[in-house]
C-alpha cells in the first residue's frame, strides 16, 4: 500500500517534503497542529490517516531559544515526545529531525558517528539531544521512528531560513571545517529511508566538508560580486555572537551504507550556488526585499552585516 505522509511544521524542510512528496505523486500534506497540544495531533491524525509521521517542527533560532528557554522545551521537546506517542499508539512510522549540532569536532578528521556522545553548546542543540531521548522514552517495542540529524541545510531556493541566503548578508566568515546538508539530497535520500522503513539514528548529509570562508567566496564568485569576505578566526566569531556556533563534522557511513549514494558536499555546493543564483534573478524584487529584510535582521544579531546585498533586488 502507498505511503500517506503527514508534514508537522510548516517551514522550510517541511515544505520541501510536501513539494518533493507531492511531485513523486505520493499523498502529502501539511498540518497546522500544535505539536505542545496533544489533542490538535489526534485529530490532525484522525483526519488524515498517514502511514507516515514528519516531525520538522522546532524553534531553531540559537539566540531566541537562548532566551525563550521554557517555549523551546515546550516544543522542541515535549512537542516531539507529543507525537511519538501519539504515532506510537496508532502504529505510524514516525520521522523526526534533531541536528548535527549536538556535536563539536576538533578538526576535519574527527568525524562525530551516531553512537557518538553529544557536546551541546547551546540551549537548542540541549533541546534537540532531551527531544531525541524522549522520542523513545517509554514506547511499545514494536514503535518504529527514525531520527535524522542533518547540519546546516542549505537549498537552491529563497528562504530566510537558507544557510546562503544568510551568509549573502555576511561580511566575516570563519574558514573552519564543517559538514553540510543539501536539502535537494535530502529529499532523496529521505524517500529511500522511509522505503526501507530504516530506524534508529541516522546522520543525513553531503560527504566531505566546506568552510563558511570558501562558501563565501563561491557566493562572491556566483551571485554577489561586492560581497566582502573577511576570513576571522573563531574567536573573533565567539565574540560577536551571542550564542557560541559549533564546527562538526558528521561520519555519514551508517546512511551510505543502505546504499544510499550521496554526492560529495563542495561538488553539490557549486552546482546549489548557481542554481540559486538562477533563483534569485526569476524573483520578484519587493519579494526578495522582505526575504533579505528578515534574513539581514536575524543576522545583525550574530554578526556585521554588508551593505552591498540589497543590490540584488534594486
Amino acid at each position: 500500500m502507498a505511503d500517506k505522509i503527514l508534514i508537522f511544521g510548516d517551514g522550510q524542510i517541511g515544505n520541501f517534503y510536501l513539494n518533493h512528496f507531492s511531485s513523486l505523486g505520493t499523498p502529502a500534506s501539511i498540518t497546522s497542529a500544535d505539536i505542545t497540544d496533544v489533542k490538535q495531533i489526534n485529530q490532525a491524525v484522525n483526519d488524515y490517516q498517514p502511514s507516515v509521521v514528519i516531525n520538522t517542527a522546532a524553534k531553531t533560532n540559537l539566540e531566541w531559544c537562548s532566551q525563550n528557554q521554557l517555549l523551546a522545551f515546550q516544543v522542541n521537546v515535549l512537542g516531539a515526545a507529543n507525537l511519538a506517542e501519539v504515532c506510537d499508539q496508532n502504529r505510524i512510522y514516525f520521522i523526526h529531525f534533531s541536528s548535527g549540532c549536538i556535536f563539536q569536532s576538533d578538526s576535519s578528521a574527527d568525524a562525530k558517528k551516531e553512537s557518538d556522545t553529544p557536546a551541546p553548546a547551546a540551549f537548542y542543540s540541549w533541546t534537540k539531544v532531551w527531544s531525541e531521548q524522549m522520542v523513545v522514552f517509554n514506547r511499545s517495542p514494536g514503535f518504529k521512528y527514525l531520527i535524522l540529524r542533518p547540519r546546516q541545510p542549505v537549498s537552491s531556493q529563497i528562504s530566510p531560513k537558507n544557510m546562503l541566503i544568510k551568509m549573502l548578508t555576511f561580511t566575516k566568515f570563519v574558514d573552519t571545517p564543517n559538514t553540510g546538508t543539501v536539502l535537494e539530497d535530502l529529499m532523496d535520500w529521505s524517500y529511500q529511508l522511509i522505503k526501507l522503513r530504516a530506524t534508529g539514528v541516522y546522520h543525513v548529509a553531503n560527504s566531505g566538508w566546506s568552510t563558511p570562508y570558501q562558501i563565501g567566496l563561491l557566493l562572491k564568485k556566483h551571485i554577489l560580486p561586492d560581497l566582502p569576505v573577511e576570513k576571522i578566526s573563531k574567536e573573533e566569531l565567539d565574540r560577536l555572537t551571542p550564542n557560541r556556533r559549533v564546527d562538526t563534522i558528521l561520519d555519514i557511513s551508517r546512511l551510505q551504507s543502505l546504499g544510499i549514494k550521496v554526492t560529495p558536499y563542495r561538488q553539490r555546493l557549486e552546482e546549489i550556488i548557481i542554481s540559486l543564483k538562477d533563483n534569485i534573478k526569476l524573483t520578484p524584487p519587493n519579494q526578495l526585499s522582505e526575504i533579505f529584510a528578515e534574513t539581514a535582521a536575524s543576522s545583525r544579531q550574530r554578526t556585521v552585516v554588508n551593505q552591498c546585498y540589497t543590490s540584488l533586488f534594486q
